[in-house]
């Protein structure tokens, strides 16, 4: 039977999508944090490596562009369900293949996931985006700043497993026995009708065709800011702790703690930037981000100064905290909301597909720090369309 959104507890709904996006990012950071370990087990070199964590990019942004379609005709509770599933799997599959030295089954099980962390991620997107609808509050950001604790979490553990020589395949199997937990207590929580696209209007009537989503300016404008964004935060992620090494000519524990700093600023910020974008608009909050991102990044390339490049660390991690929370709320406001949140979402994890290999042959040329000018540039982009997002004030209450 169909649980219907207008009948659903929305606080109990709210904390149960709140925990997968916690989960979510848990296992993976736990499993990335131990990638030199991954790397011997597997007797492969870091190119190698790189292209069986590029395998599992690749089934992400091909689930993420065919999630709309997925969720349109059988609702965000199938794609969560599914996505946590496949997740857990996957990451199990790693471990297991990791430890028995086989690199091709590492990369199939890497695929998987990216597979299953695609849907799902649309998923629990498109119930955040309905659940700003329905309190009038935009807690997007709040739910993302979930998903970096979950990653600090599991980085944690991974770190704290190689410390007391657990083995990888004890440390998913523990892991992946939580992500089963957590649909078994939250499943009653999540309607199963949300996000599946009538075909007929409230009297009878047969509803038109759907317009290609292309053809809508609002969701392209949203679709290219979201790309500006989340390439400055993949580049943030990349390559931050590579200038302070090779620029600012400091050891990797410092430049770990500015890492630290970045992550610290861009969980704060999306902590506290939900009430900011209803207080003073979507839009407006994505461009006052993107220049403070663009202060942050001058900063770094221009001071030669490595206290002024942590305090460019904070105003970078600022400046890119909110862009795909906030991107995706606003995509998903009105009808169709699936369709349009997977379009706009796929633009985003393409960018953090072919950006960050493309920032890498800049920085070889021209340096790292000078690459950051690129950087800074896409930012200028993702404020000038960031007035796709509309300035309505309050989560959901349209344009």
């Amino acid at each position: 039977m169909m649980t219907s959104t207008a009948t659903v507890n929305v606080k109990a709904w709210h904390n149960s999508i709140l925990i997968y996006f916690v989960v979510f990012g848990m296992g993976m950071a736990s499993l990335m944090v131990r990638l030199p370990e991954v790397r011997s087990l597997v007797h492969v070199t870091t190119a190698e490596l790189g292209i069986i964590l590029f395998v599992g990019s690749i089934g992400a942004v091909t689930s993420v562009t065919q999630a709309g379609r997925v969720i349109a005709r059988f609702g965000t509770k199938i794609a969560i369900m599914f996505g946590i599933t496949t997740v857990t799997l996957g990451l199990l599959g790693q471990a297991f293949f990791i430890v028995n030295h086989s690199p091709v089954g590492y990369a199939i099980c890497n695929l998987l996931m990216g597979l299953g962390a695609g849907l799902g991620d649309v998923g629990i997107n498109v119930d955040g985006s309905t659940i700003e609808t329905k309190t009038g509050k935009t807690v997007l950001p709040k739910m993302h700043a979930g998903f970096s604790i979950g990653t600090f979490i599991g980085a944690g553990i991974g770190t704290l497993a190689t410390m007391a020589h657990i083995s990888l395949l004890t440390q998913m199997a523990i892991l992946a026995a939580i992500n089963v937990c957590v649909p078994l207590l939250t499943t009653k929580h999540i309607p199963s009708g949300n996000g599946i696209e009538s075909k007929t209007h409230a009297n009878g009537e047969k509803k038109a065709p759907l317009e290609p989503i292309w053809k809508d300016r609002r969701i392209i404008f949203l679709a290219i800011g979201i790309l500006g964004v989340t390439l400055a935060e993949g580049a943030s992620n990349d390559w931050l702790a590579i200038a302070l090494v090779d620029d600012f000519k400091q050891t990797s524990t410092v430049a770990g703690i500015g890492f630290a700093i970045l992550l610290a600023s861009m969980t704060l910020t999306r902590f506290f930037g939900g009430n900011l974008a209803d207080k003073f608009g979507k839009a407006r909050i994505l461009q006052i981000c993107a220049f403070t991102g663009v202060a942050g990044l001058l900063l770094i390339i221009l001071s030669h100064n490595l206290y002024l490049a942590f305090v460019g660390a904070v105003l970078w991690g600022c400046g890119v905290a909110l862009g795909f929370p906030l991107f995706l709320s606003a995509a998903g406001e009105g009808e169709n909301s699936a369709r349009k949140v997977g379009f706009v979402a796929s633009s985003g994890y393409l960018a953090f597909l072919v950006g960050p290999p493309l920032l890498g042959f800049l920085g070889q040329a021209w340096g790292v720090s000078n690459m950051f000018y690129v950087v800074a540039g896409f930012l200028v982009i993702t404020a000038i369309f960031a007035s796709g997002a509309g300035n309505t004030k309050g989560a959901g209450s349209g344009h």
